[in-house]
């Protein structure tokens, strides 16, 4: 392995979020690290919080970690930032984002070969299944879920680290969660004909693929054994264009992955509402 020291004093603008490069880590290495274990979450935007506790010097420091010859010392290191009061979310938001995105840029600059990008990818996915126990902790341990959420890709892309990010929140609040791109498209409408979801999610990476979302929402409701299912989006191309959302027949779009649960919580609520508002029409 090439000097850790060369590649740990790397130029601070490799820490930046969104590059290309990262990106298509996001969309092609890590879901395959990640199949195996559904609870290990990652997000490539970072969170850009004042509150919180990363430092430059903390990124540089935990960069060189996960690239080094220890298996352990990425864990270890995150292990003392929480120690040290950093929270769980913002590890995963201001600590491994931008960590992911560094890997991205040093494969891009040929630093980095293609073997050393996939071993440190796979510590971060140990980092992230280390603390996922912790973060989502909180979550109600007994009673009924507050409602089901199906988080999936359209079927046939691969880009499914916003739905984990996404899955720990939504169980952090006391969601019963399934999560994963389908196969195929039958596999996610049997499933939706199969069992009862009050949500489903669609991440969609780029507007190229906006007509097939539309054509899948339609289908969804066609299918869904619960006539009133809420549909939420995610994706920067919402982001920067939120008047897409009803243009696909979207019901909602959550912006980032903490205000997922939030907007689910809204949807189902006026869901419930108009059934029993039509039940007691119906009554009178």
């Amino acid at each position: 392995m090439a000097d850790v020291m060369r590649r740990s004093q790397v130029d601070p603008q490799v820490f930046l979020p969104n590059s290309e490069m990262s990106r298509m880590i996001e969309r092609e290495l890590m879901p395959r690290l990640l199949r195996a274990d559904v609870a290990a979450p990652l997000a490539l935007t970072p969170s850009g919080s004042q509150a919180s506790a990363v430092s430059r010097a903390d990124l540089e420091t935990f960069l060189s970690h996960v690239l080094g010859d220890s298996e352990d010392e990425a864990i270890r290191f995150a292990a003392a930032l929480t120690d040290r009061g950093v929270p769980t979310e913002a590890i995963y938001l201001d600590l491994l984002a931008p960590t992911a995105n560094a890997l991205g840029e040093l494969w891009s600059a040929d630093t980095c070969d293609f073997v050393e990008v996939t071993v440190a990818l796979g510590r971060l996915q140990r980092v992230l299944r280390q603390m996922s126990r912790v973060f989502i902790a909180p979550a109600p341990a007994t009673g009924d879920p507050i409602g089901r959420v199906l988080l999936s890709c359209i079927p046939g892309e691969q880009h499914t680290l916003g739905l984990f990010m996404v899955a720990e929140f939504m169980i952090r609040a006391g969601w019963g969660v399934s999560v994963g791109p389908p196969v195929a498209e039958a596999d996610l409408l049997n499933l939706l004909r199969d069992e009862w979801f009050d949500v489903v999610g669609f991440s969609v990476t780029c507007d190229s693929r906006l007509a097939h979302l539309q054509r899948e929402i339609r289908k969804v409701r066609a299918c869904s054994r619960n006539s009133k299912v809420a549909i939420i989006v995610g994706g920067r191309v919402f982001n920067d264009r939120p008047e897409l959302v009803g243009r696909i027949g979207a019901d909602a779009c959550a912006a980032d992955a903490r205000s997922a649960p939030e907007h689910a919580c809204r949807l189902i609520e006026r869901a419930r509402g108009s059934h029993h508002g039509a039940e007691a029409a119906v009554d009178d």
